[in-house]
């Protein structure tokens, strides 16, 4: 049976590019790896792939903005049945490092889509997960240009690449339904904005109200 691992990887959100600047969200992605077996749960992996993120949130061809600090890296194994985390204690590694774009006044929630498959049509094959807010404009057609796409897809298959080569636990698409990983095989990233509609953990909304 396969054995599902996590990678973990988040931080804040700042109102500035100055580690003094307030926070005003905090960010979480993650990444699912399979291997044969266990044992692969260890802090050198977590801190070698904590360097191979670090190196790709700071790129410019990644388009984060230097608002979004990466805090933390965690690397731990789950269970395929339950999903509940088995190493104990969690093994992490602490960064800091800011997006590579300049600050913006786009929204917190705006980013793009980092979308990994294994080629089928299947949708429990289908994962992926979205960066921190971008640091780039976008056309007056709403899309992100063609030179920011091509960019973004190549730091991200970098960093997927880098991911692939520190262990022997590979990048998929953890299927609950199916208890199994599904190792990924195609990367894209599309040209129209994306929004993180997850509630969000700080940004709070405040109303004004009005009687009619």
């Amino acid at each position: 049976m396969a054995h599902l691992y996590l990678l973990a990887f988040g931080g804040n959100t700042h109102t500035g590019g100055s580690s003094t600047d307030p926070v005003v969200e905090i960010w979480e992605c993650t990444l699912a790896f399979s291997a044969a077996g266990d044992g692969y749960d260890d802090q050198g992996t977590c801190d070698i792939m904590a360097a191979a993120l670090t190196e790709w949130f700071s790129l410019d061809d990644t388009h984060i903005s230097e608002t979004e600090e990466l805090a933390y890296v965690k690397w731990n194994e789950y269970s395929l049945v339950t999903g509940r985390q088995v190493t104990d204690p969690t093994i992490q590694t602490l960064v800091s490092q800011r997006g590579g774009s300049g600050a913006n006044s786009l929204p917190v929630s705006m980013t793009y889509r980092i979308s990994i498959d294994d080629g089928t049509r299947n949708p429990r094959h289908r994962g992926g997960f979205f960066p921190p807010r971008t640091g780039y404009g976008v056309q007056d057609d709403g899309r992100c240009s063609p030179a920011h796409v091509a960019g973004m897809l190549s730091s991200a298959k970098s960093l997927i690449d880098a991911l692939n080569a520190v262990s022997t636990p590979k990048v998929g698409i953890w299927s609950r339904a199916d208890k199994e990983v599904h190792t990924a095989t195609r990367i894209r990233v599309g040209d129209v904005p994306d929004n993180i509609s997850t509630r969000r953990n700080h940004l709070r909304e405040t109303y004004q109200s009005d009687s009619i």
